[in-house]
């Protein structure tokens, strides 16, 4: 089980790979600040269409307890709390400010491009297709990450 800030699951969908995650982690565990973010008239349509019709391994919780930081959303502050909380697996967060408290509180993390490459080496995807349409999105990322993905997957092809 893993929770998910929104960000998170907004580029999984935009990229189509969201159906990878309950193949990788099984259950998917949204705070309801984060569905809220997803469900904005402002966000794409894709993505609130996906929220709007939760498939079965995806659930809204919200944290019994949410600590005070000042410069985290309430998206972000519940999904640390629900890690926590919950004991997930991980959380899939990208912004580094959350990575950083997260890691803090002792969580194991993993971005955007790391859940696509995990799902790649289980065949669950074709990572360059995804990492394309990922870019094709508003995704912040630095391309030599992009490109040290692609060499990964490039080198782990060859054997």
């Amino acid at each position: 089980m893993v929770v998910a800030d929104s960000g998170h699951i907004q580029y999984l969908v935009l990229c189509e790979a969201i159906d990878a995650v309950p193949q990788m982690y099984g259950q998917l565990v949204i705070p309801a600040a984060v569905a809220q973010e997803l469900s904005h008239h402002e966000a794409p349509p894709q993505v609130r269409a996906w929220i709007k019709t939760l498939p079965e391994w995806a659930t809204v919780e919200r944290p019994t307890q949410i600590e005070p930081t000042a410069h985290l959303g309430l998206g972000e502050r519940e999904a640390i709390a629900l890690a926590c909380e919950l004991k997930a697996t991980q959380l899939l967060v990208d912004d580094r400010a959350v990575r950083r408290i997260a890691v803090q509180r002792g969580l194991l993390i993993t971005g955007t491009v790391g859940v696509l490459e995990a799902a790649s080496q289980l065949g669950l995807l074709n990572l360059p297709a995804a990492l394309q349409k990922l870019i094709r999105t508003n995704f912040r990322i630095d391309a030599d990450v992009i490109r040290q993905a692609l060499e990964r997957d490039r080198l782990r092809a060859d054997f």
